[in-house]
């Protein structure tokens, strides 16, 4: 009778120690699962502003097809640049944003570092000037004058921006060149065109 219950004993214990084990696996696997799911969350952040969204866009899936549609996202970076209250990390990953706009040419002329550090001067001096792009606009595609050199297609677009300076307006132009590189657009040269009073603040 003694060996018996010493085996019942045993047997229950290992049944004991079994069921145990298999809670405390199930246990760790809720555990897992749920450890999971919120660093997912964490990492799934949905953008919300203006600044967040230019960051998160995916130009390599959603390239603009035209020469009015990359000179409306120009205008967007850079209403989003010269107006916001950006971080250098955020400003750096906006310039990453215009320069995938921009041709081999143009890139190779622009090294990123000098690049990044312009655009901070350039928006700062912008900032304490208390200027404020009010919005901006392009023309129209019947506008944009092509041309084809030796093979190679061209681009000639304009975009004007309206502007504010302590509430005086004006209309700022800027002539863009682009190229055809890999059937897409991409900026080869700009620069500024003229520049026309809008309205006087009244005094």
């Amino acid at each position: 009778m003694k060996i018996r219950f010493g085996e019942r004993m045993k047997k229950n214990i290992t049944v004991f120690t079994f069921i145990i084990c298999m809670l405390v696996i199930g246990c760790l696997a809720v555990y897992y699962q749920y450890m999971k799911r919120e660093q997912i969350q964490a990492e799934v952040h949905t953008p919300a502003t203006e600044t967040e969204k230019l960051i998160a866009k995916d130009l390599e899936m959603g390239y603009p097809e035209t020469p009015t549609e990359l000179m409306k996202l120009w205008g967007r970076l850079n209403q989003c640049l010269y107006n916001t209250s950006l971080s250098e990390e955020e400003i750096h990953s906006l310039l990453k944003q215009l320069r995938v706009m921009y041709s081999k040419e143009l890139l190779q002329n622009n090294e990123e570092k000098k690049h990044l550090s312009n655009l901070e001067k350039e928006v700062s001096k912008f900032k304490e000037d208390k200027n404020k792009i009010v919005s901006y606009s392009t023309e129209t595609a019947t506008s944009v004058k092509y041309k084809t050199i030796k093979n190679q297609q061209y681009a000639d677009i304009r975009i004007s921006y309206f502007v504010t300076h302590t509430g005086n307006y004006s209309k700022i132009f800027q002539d863009f060149l682009l190229i055809k590189e890999n059937d897409k657009w991409k900026i080869l040269g700009f620069k500024s065109a003229q520049q026309e009073p809008v309205l006087e603040k009244e005094k």
